[in-house]
């Protein structure tokens, strides 16, 4: 009797809509008159959960993707002239080796990669969308380093505002002088401003100082390191176009 009474509940919650014959859990269909039968609750939760759970699995998948892209793309090129230059993931580009980069810097950088790769490629869209969010993400970081007000220089140039670019550049050479990156953004931002006789001084001070500064070994250096080779042949043909003969 007490089993029956434990049965009861389960078939009272469902019975056929059609001849009102009480069904047995697990029936789709009336044993009856063969009427489809209405989904019990049991049923009707499962797709709610698997919802659930895919929506879940969704937002996770989507947020290890960002991270992976913040932690793992790689991330620099040379300058606006030289070949393109892609630095190796996740290396410190501060001025302290042993510190690891932010994450903010680390995206600063990437979108530095995607904007001047895209620039370099001659693709004016993504250029465009991506040099001033690149610059967005330099100005927000709480410090600049030579590094990083060098990019700051070359994004600047690439979008056409040499003004500023010279003003990061002017900023490197109060820091040091003779910085072979800081000159050469010098040289570029004052022959775009149309003053040729500054940009040879500057690019004279390249070929001057650059031994002296390559043995230096800074930092920002071995992370350009084709640019410098490509900022001496530029400087030499500035020169001579100009008249002069590289000393």
């Amino acid at each position: 009797m007490a089993k029956r009474r434990e049965q009861e509940p389960s078939a009272q919650r469902r019975a056929c809509a059609s001849c009102g014959t009480a069904a047995a859990v697990g029936d789709l269909f009336c044993r009856r008159c063969g009427t489809r039968l209405a989904a019990s609750a049991e049923t009707k939760s499962v797709p709610r959960r698997f919802s659930g759970l895919l929506a879940f699995a969704f937002a996770v998948f989507a947020l290890v993707a960002v991270y992976a892209f913040l932690q793992y793309h790689p991330g620099d090129s040379g300058n606006a002239a030289a070949p393109f230059q892609q630095l190796p993931a996740g290396e410190d580009m501060m001025e302290n080796p042993g510190a690891a980069p932010s994450t903010a810097r680390r995206a600063a950088d990437q979108l530095f990669n995607q904007a001047m790769s895209a620039y370099e490629k001659g693709d004016s869209t993504t250029a465009s969308q991506f040099i001033p969010m690149a610059i967005a993400a330099y100005e927000k970081l709480d410090s600049l380093d030579l590094d990083a007000r060098y990019h700051l220089a070359v994004l600047s140039l690439a979008a056409e505002r040499p003004e500023t670019a010279l003003e990061h550049a002017e900023t490197m050479l109060k820091l040091v002088p003779g910085h072979l990156l800081g000159l050469t953004a010098a040289a570029r931002a004052q022959d775009r401003l149309g003053r040729p006789q500054l940009a040879l001084d500057a690019y004279q001070r390249f070929i001057d100082v650059y031994a002296t500064e390559i043995a230096a070994l800074r930092p920002e250096y071995s992370e350009h390191g084709r640019a410098l080779p490509a900022g001496l042949d530029e400087a030499r043909r500035y020169l001579r176009g100009h008249g002069r003969t590289p000393e």
